[in-house]
């Protein structure tokens, strides 16, 4: 008896913890305009709300529930009235039922029935073995000033850089590399990358779907293991890119994504040849100039 009265005291602990406990669904939670509701009637008004604000209008069942209940008798006062056969009431609804209900399909498309089978997945894997490489790059970045154009790169002291003069020492770097220099230490020493610089130029990786700018990425994946790019510019800076190493992912590390970007094309093939469908072409532009109101006769001076 005294493990059963525990075990009902550690219940209600947890239920006051969690702020509310489940109710039996014939449980009276609320009243209404003098009408009781049990807890499966409230759970199904509240699923009638739009999922993004299920949750919010439990938050406020007050309010919630009572502006719901209220729109509902509005909403059959005006049945009976029979406006929702009225225009433009009419073609309101109906289009509104139109866009509801083809939202579900693109959904249920997006969602269910574009398939995508692990041949699918291992095919694609091996005919873009290229897109899933990554390299291990060092760089030296070297800032310069854009007229009008201030950056968050350039150098805390001493005199910014013009783009020309920026340019004539990344090339001087780049002569230094070429020779036999260490690159790390250049880039410590030169580098307006703090961040890489610290680490003697160490960038990181990059891969083919990473959000840097193309020039970048195609710079980077033209070389091979120890070779060092062209000095290569961007908006507010030179950069010089050398490539450590590349590798490329096992199909195992990017199945998921494989997975994800073929149902995203499956999805955009099938949006793509609906809209073709349909593309309308206008026969007669004039059909479909703005309409104006009748002009409103002039008075006789």
């Amino acid at each position: 008896m005294l493990k059963l009265d525990l075990l009902k005291t550690v219940a209600l602990l947890l239920c006051v913890s969690a702020f509310a406990c489940a109710q039996p669904s014939d449980a009276i939670v609320a009243e209404v305009d003098g009408k009781k509701y049990t807890a499966k009637q409230v759970d199904a008004l509240m699923a009638s709300f739009p999922p993004q604000m299920q949750a919010s209008a439990r938050t406020d069942p007050k309010r919630a529930l009572g502006l719901l209940l209220m729109m509902r008798t509005l909403a059959a006062d005006a049945e009976k009235a029979n406006l929702d056969k009225e225009s433009p009431l009419k073609e309101q609804l109906e289009y509104n039922r139109v866009q509801a209900l083809s939202q579900a399909q693109v959904n249920q498309v997006r969602n269910f029935e574009v398939k995508i089978t692990p041949d699918d997945e291992q095919r694609y894997y091996k005919e873009h073995l290229d897109l899933f490489q990554e390299a291990k790059v060092r760089v030296i970045y070297i800032a310069f000033t854009s007229p009008g154009l201030a950056s968050k790169d350039q150098p805390k002291a001493g005199k910014a850089l013009t783009e020309a003069e920026a340019k004539v020492r990344i090339e001087e770097l780049a002569k230094q590399v070429r020779a036999g220099a260490d690159f790390g230490k250049l880039a410590k020493e030169n580098s307006d990358d703090k961040d890489s610089a610290a680490k003697d130029g160490d960038f990181g990786v990059i891969r083919r779907a990473s959000p840097y700018p193309e020039p970048i990425k195609a710079a980077v994946f033209s070389l091979k293991p120890g070779q060092v790019s062209e000095p290569l510019r961007q908006p507010n800076g030179f950069y010089l890119l050398r490539v450590e190493s590349i590798v490329t992912q096992s199909f195992a590390d990017i199945r998921t994504q494989i997975f994800d970007d073929l149902k995203q094309k499956g999805f955009a093939d099938y949006m793509q040849n609906l809209q073709k469908r349909y593309e309308v072409k206008v026969q007669d532009t004039a059909y479909f100039a703005p309409k104006t109101g009748a002009a409103l006769p002039t008075q006789a001076r």
